[in-house]
């Protein structure tokens, strides 16, 4: 049984973690934190996830409460808060929260010198097997133009997903390109296709969960692969699989490739 602590237990992914993991008889959701201030601070952690009650509540800090693994769907001001929690309690990290600096990713190099830190832009089984399959692709249709199209609800804060740039960079990877250079983020105006380029649109629309496509096109035809999702719990899912594959582990860096066997 892992215990699992869940930071970010408010927002649209935090609330399905609980609900998910609280339906796995491998897994014992002990504690949901959120930022001070939170209009649910104080509210069970069930009746917060619209399941049965869980037994404790919505609170501001891991406090006292021992666990064996944590998940981190926040924001970055709340990732920082989280890995410090993690660093010095010696606890393993699950981070699924986008928009990070630099400066972040240096921390979790750091952190993974002392606990086992497993990061991904996406959790889903079918999205890693489609960056597969793309990285794939491009490497067989040589000469080809390569773009990417990400489509999110119209709530997500960051653009491009954390998704569609791991796509991106790893098309980049398995064609040789450099990131800085044949990334393009936006087309207006005088802008014609250089060979190499990868544009990465963006669409914010309704309440989609997600889509991810990679393009690769020729003259007179194209192949296009394709992730749709139609809900969040593949994501949640894939997170809560990797923290219960994460809790023994040794200090490091670690993906869900490691955790699926990719």
């Amino acid at each position: 049984m892992t215990r699992l602590a869940i930071h970010g237990a408010a927002g649209r992914m935090g609330r399905r973690l609980i609900a998910l993991a609280a339906q796995d008889d491998l897994l014992s959701p002990v504690a949901a934190i959120e930022h001070a201030g939170h209009a649910d601070l104080g509210t069970d952690a069930g009746a917060l996830a619209g399941g049965d009650m869980l037994g404790f509540s919505l609170a501001e800090s891991l406090g006292d409460t021992d666990c064996d693994a944590l998940i981190d769907f926040s924001l970055p001001k709340g990732f920082r808060r989280a890995l410090a929690d993690c660093v010095e309690r010696k606890l393993p990290i699950v981070v699924g929260t986008t928009g990070l600096i630099p400066e972040d990713e240096a921390a979790l190099h750091k952190a993974a010198k002392t606990i086992p830190v497993l990061q991904a832009t996406n959790f889903s089984l079918v999205v890693n097997v489609l960056w597969k399959l793309a990285s794939e692709a491009a490497q067989l249709l040589e000469g080809y133009d390569i773009e990417v199209l990400e489509a999110h609800h119209r709530f997500k804060q960051d653009a491009p997903s954390g998704t569609a740039l791991t796509l991106a960079h790893k098309l980049c990877e398995a064609t040789g390109r450099d990131p800085e250079k044949n990334l393009v983020f936006a087309r207006h105006g005088d802008a014609p296709r250089n060979e190499d380029d990868i544009t990465v649109q963006t669409l914010r629309i309704g309440d989609d969960p997600g889509q991810h496509t990679a393009y690769f096109a020729g003259l007179g035809e194209r192949l296009e692969i394709k992730h749709v999702s139609t809900s969040r719990d593949s994501y949640a899912l894939g997170a809560l699989r990797a923290a219960k594959w994460l809790a023994d582990k040794q200090p490091g860096r670690y993906d869900m490739a490691d955790v699926l066997g990719l």
